[in-house]
């Protein structure tokens, strides 16, 4: 009976562990989320400004500016990892990087945070953002002064900004989904990421994102959280050379079209055993 009764007081006491780690995640989850649009609201109105007003030419001041970024959301991503929210294995940090300068950097979009935590690893790298991003007032000072890209950009001003970043040899991220993989479909990538890398010639670097468990996707609300700390990985591959992996005749536009389609493709064979 003594054993029974040990054994019942174990699971009970496992079971308070597990809701106490439950409610602290949930807890420390709408901290981060308050305190990154608090911070990003001061960060517009103080250090922003001073970073872009500091003297030299447009995209050296711009550079600045992401670069002051890279570290603040590298600031964000420890402050998640500290508070028990989740934590990050990037695959060869140092390759990432290298390999990511002056190339179109891709990924899947499996969560809410995960250009916080690409952005993170990849200094100075420009990114194409959501409109929404540039409507909100928490966060347009930051994507402004850094001289990001509106996905709602008009061709031309897309493809000239673009082609600054890229010419800088520094990363251009990007999402070609849009918006956030919606679970359990194979993911559809527009047409943005690609056209940017035919028409600038560049070459691509795909990132991997995973996430387990699954986390802030496209179904779920931020108070919707695992039953266990979210553990992510962030893997690069192989750079790809657009002549390498699709036939380049026929100009741009059907190039476009073929290399967006062998993109989606070749994340939905990676992303199948998920």
């Amino acid at each position: 009976m003594r054993r029974r009764g040990g054994r019942t007081a174990s699971l009970a006491l496992g079971t308070q562990l597990k809701s106490l780690n439950y409610y602290w995640r949930l807890v420390a989850t709408g901290y981060n989320f308050v305190s990154f649009g608090i911070g990003a609201l001061i960060f517009s109105l103080t250090i922003m400004p001073v970073v872009r007003l500091w003297p030299g030419k447009r995209e050296q001041r711009a550079a600045r500016a992401r670069q002051v970024i890279h570290q603040v959301f590298r600031l964000f991503a420890w402050q998640m990892r500290m508070t028990g929210v989740m934590s990050v294995s990037a695959n060869d940090v140092h390759r990432l990087r290298r390999e990511a300068r002056g190339r179109v950097v891709i990924a899947n979009h499996p969560s809410l945070i995960d250009v916080i935590l690409l952005i993170s690893l990849l200094p100075r790298s420009g990114c194409v953002v959501k409109q929404a991003m540039w409507r909100n007032p928490l966060t347009y000072g930051m994507v402004q002064g850094a001289g990001f890209i509106s996905n709602a950009s008009d061709s031309a001003t897309l493809l000239a900004r673009s082609k600054r970043v890229l010419d800088a040899g520094d990363p251009l991220v990007l999402f070609p989904e849009g918006t956030r993989t919606v679970r359990g479909k194979p993911v559809r990538f527009q047409r943005g990421a690609a056209n940017i890398a035919v028409r600038n010639n560049a070459e691509i670097l795909p990132v991997v994102i995973r996430n387990q468990p699954p986390t802030l996707s496209k179904q779920e609300r931020w108070y919707q959280i695992p039953p266990s700390k979210t553990r992510y990985t962030i893997t690069p591959q192989t750079p790809l050379r657009i002549e390498d992996v699709v036939d380049t005749s026929g100009g741009p536009a059907l190039t476009t079209r073929r290399l967006n389609r062998y993109l989606e493709n070749y994340y939905r064979s990676i992303l199948s055993d998920e």
